[in-house]
């Protein structure tokens, strides 16, 4: 058998520039995200037949095809049923997936899972891959599944792990390591699920749409999303946290600007009400419109806000940063 996984990410700054060319119109700006313990994972195990079996866990979802030539176009595992194809297995295989995260949640999950499967399959078909080449298969592949250009930074957190500026270049991109303390970081961070699943793909997709048109309203949200980044980067590349929760806000002001519906009612009002028990600052992961919420707290205030939340409704998710990536064993 062969198990992998990798984690998802809360992103700090950064989203929806890591989408080619909208980084080339800006100057190459970084994006800014780090690993969570909300793991995606697969198992796979050889068959001595043709047979493919396909499970997943978190969605409830199995399905079994007689040979990789029976494998469907549409099917609600696609994602699962294209990585395979592509990956070719010579014999049959069980695959089970799961993944951690809350479906909708915008955390990165999918991607993720998508990485994670890339780890399995290329392990089990010996393709050779190194980490980029899969990195590229999975935004290529990804991007089939969801019909609209997808971004980068999701793989980057999920194979390397840890606390990353992603500096997209003319001729590659470049992962950084941050050195932050992720202890610290535990402390002063707390993510929130709304219970309002998003696609990111329609609110990224009509960003996108409107920055290739030129749109002014839009390259001006964009660019100061840019220029938070870089503001925010910079203590972090030494390890610090100053000034953080004003360039936190900050970003979340500059994408509430980028399109309707990017914040919900029920997103303003968890906002608020936990922003008058104490936390800092606050903000939408992934590209909005529902999903999750990350608060940056002072570690004494941590629990009120907590209650806040779920006063709120909201689910609080139980996490730890990590610096760990993608990991693959056989057994």
């Amino acid at each position: 058998m062969i198990r992998s996984s990798a984690p998802t990410r809360i992103d700090l700054a950064g989203g929806t520039l890591d989408l080619w060319p909208l980084y080339l119109f800006l100057d190459n700006p970084p994006t800014l995200n780090a690993a969570i313990d909300l793991y995606a994972t697969a198992e796979l195990t050889p068959r001595r037949d043709k047979t493919i079996v396909i499970e997943s866990r978190d969605l409830g979802c199995k399905a079994r095809f007689r040979s990789l030539s029976a494998l469907p176009e549409r099917h609600p595992l696609i994602l699962l049923i294209k990585l395979i194809r592509f990956y070719q297995p010579k014999t049959g295989l069980h695959l089970t997936t799961d993944c951690q995260a809350p479906a909708g949640s915008g955390i990165g999950g999918s991607s993720a899972l998508n990485i994670t499967l890339n780890g399995a399959l290329n392990r089990f078909t010996k393709k050779g891959y190194n980490r980029e080449q899969m990195i590229d298969i999975a935004k290529n592949i990804e991007t089939q599944v969801i019909d609209v250009p997808a971004g980068t930074q999701d793989y980057y957190s999920a194979m390397y792990g840890g606390v990353q500026s992603i500096q997209p270049g003319i001729v590659k991109t470049e992962p950084q390591r941050l050195p932050m303390d992720l202890k610290d970081l535990n402390r002063r961070f707390i993510l929130c699920y709304t219970g309002q699943p998003h696609y990111s793909g329609i609110n990224n997709w009509s960003v996108y749409k409107k920055a290739i048109d030129g749109n002014t309203k839009t390259l001006k949200s964009l660019s100061r999303i840019a220029e938070v980044t870089r503001q925010m980067e910079k203590p972090l590349a030494q390890g610090r946290l100053t000034r953080f929760e004003h360039w936190f806000n900050e970003e979340w002001k500059a994408r509430k600007a980028l399109a309707p519906g990017i914040s919900t009612a029920k997103m303003d009002r968890m906002i608020l009400a936990a922003k008058r028990k104490g936390a800092l600052a606050a903000k939408v992961c992934g590209a909005g419109g529902g999903g999750c919420v990350a608060f940056f707290v002072p570690p004494r205030k941590r629990e009120n806000v907590i209650q806040t939340l779920q006063d709120h409704g909201g689910n609080v998710l139980n996490f730890k940063f990590v610096s760990r990536g993608l990991r693959v064993s056989r057994s």
